[in-house]
């Protein structure tokens, strides 16, 4: 049994890492302000993962974060100018090409349709269905799964899948040339006067192909403390990015035989405007975009980490074909032609390179000045009379009290239960080295 003591030692030691389950444990000096003593102790830190599959406490920090750094940049504040609110905006959702039918489900109304009804349907050259007349449920295990796995493009997919950082670069530059066309000024002559910035964040759909969501907003050449030129409105802006959207591709190197192809966005894309002054748009899309933030490529364990042999993809347990996605990338990652890509290492993305959310260097604030401004807030409320002081060296993961793993995923399931005009304070452990 337990004496009070241990237990406000171990709820210590999970307030210290902020909750969090998978912390790093440290060791140093601690400066004791009154009498100028060195003391050698411990402290346990945030792991920081981003990923909610990994570390649900300091998952939500980070998708707090993200919020805070898209809804700065469409209405203001962290440093940003509130006139940007004024500023044309645009959040658009770019998506994947078809590499092969998949089961779907049909979000047009209330009552689900069938997922791919067709007439006197045949089969595919393998002998399976071409059609399918479930209404599939939420959750349902074939979702996102191909009718005919043999059918379903896996090279081309992971080889797109692979090739959407570069895509994005291309569009980037795209809207620039499509503004410089509507405005009969040269490319050069756009970039002199206006800034086009961006945050994105991508998402994986359940056929393992991925999605961006792009925040897009005009500014003038200084960034969001500029207006842009009176002719770069909201038309312009829409004109631009549909036009860069059907202009942008690059090449697909030829493996094994097979022809150089071209790697493009899918035909469907959208395109919504973010009403000047309505706060109801930026904190909805601030939201929507922060949730993807802290996915893994399926939003499971499993694939949180690099993939280190054959014999690791065989123990998957997921969805056959997210498992082939996954077999593909590792497969493709042999060939000369595509080690620039690094596919191994990638292949628990599924092919993709780049990183899960970025953003253009003046869209809004950054993440390390919300973490420093989080460790400045932490220093001014701490009233204890110690300092961290010197180097301080790693010295393993995890509690040193095994307790206090449950009360950690304890109080991280009550959090879940506040009602959200409850604040919980939390400290980051940033303070700490």
């Amino acid at each position: 049994m337990k004496s009070a003591a241990e237990w406000r030692e171990i709820l210590a030691e999970v307030n210290q890492a902020g909750g969090c389950a998978h912390p790093i444990r440290l060791r140093g000096n601690l400066l004791d302000r009154v009498n100028g003593e060195l003391i050698e102790t411990g402290v346990v830190v945030p792991c920081k993962d981003r990923r909610a599959a990994v570390c649900p406490s300091c998952s939500r920090l980070y998708q707090a974060d993200a919020w805070q750094l898209v809804a700065a940049g469409i209405r203001g504040g962290k440093g940003v100018s509130p006139e940007v609110i004024e500023h044309p905006q645009l959040f658009v959702t770019l998506t994947a090409p078809s590499f092969g039918p998949v089961h779907s489900r049909s979000r047009s109304g209330v009552v689900g349709r069938p997922c791919r009804p067709r007439r006197g349907a045949d089969s595919c050259p393998h002998g399976l269905p071409v059609a399918c007349n479930l209404r599939h449920a939420d959750g349902d295990p074939l979702l996102g799964e191909p009718l005919c796995p043999e059918c379903f493009d896996y090279r081309g997919a992971v080889l797109w899948n692979a090739h959407v950082p570069a895509l994005w670069e291309r569009t980037s530059s795209e809207l620039y040339r499509a503004v410089a066309r509507a405005s009969g000024l040269s490319t050069k002559g756009v970039r002199s006067l206006v800034r086009l910035s961006y945050m994105k964040v991508v998402e994986f759909q359940r056929r393992g192909l991925v999605h961006l969501h792009v925040v897009v907003r005009a500014d003038g050449r200084d960034g969001p403390s500029e207006h842009p030129p009176a002719w770069l409105g909201l038309e312009v802006l829409i004109d631009a990015v549909n036009d860069a959207v059907a202009r942008a591709g690059v090449s697909v190197p030829s493996v094994a035989g097979t022809p150089t192809s071209r790697a493009s966005w899918g035909s469907e894309h959208d395109v919504r405007v973010l009403v000047p002054g309505h706060d109801g748009d930026s904190t909805a899309i601030a939201a929507y975009v922060a949730k993807y933030a802290t996915k893994t490529a399926d939003g499971t364990p499993w694939l949180a980490h690099p993939i280190r042999s054959t014999a690791q993809i065989e123990r998957l347990q997921l969805r056959p074909h997210i498992v082939r996605l996954v077999r593909q990338s590792w497969a493709l990652g042999r060939y000369k032609e595509l080690s620039s890509l690094r596919l191994r290492a990638h292949a628990h993305t599924l092919g993709y390179t780049g990183q899960f959310s970025s953003k253009s260097l003046l869209f809004s604030t950054t993440f390390g000045a919300l973490r420093q401004a989080r460790v400045l807030h932490v220093k001014g409320v701490r009233d204890d009379e110690s300092d961290y002081d010197g180097e301080w060296r790693y010295a393993g993961r995890g509690y040193a009290h095994p307790e206090s793993n449950q009360v950690a995923e304890s109080l991280l399931e009550a959090s879940s239960r506040v009602p959200h005009n409850f604040h919980i304070t939390s400290t980051d452990s940033s303070t700490t080295p």
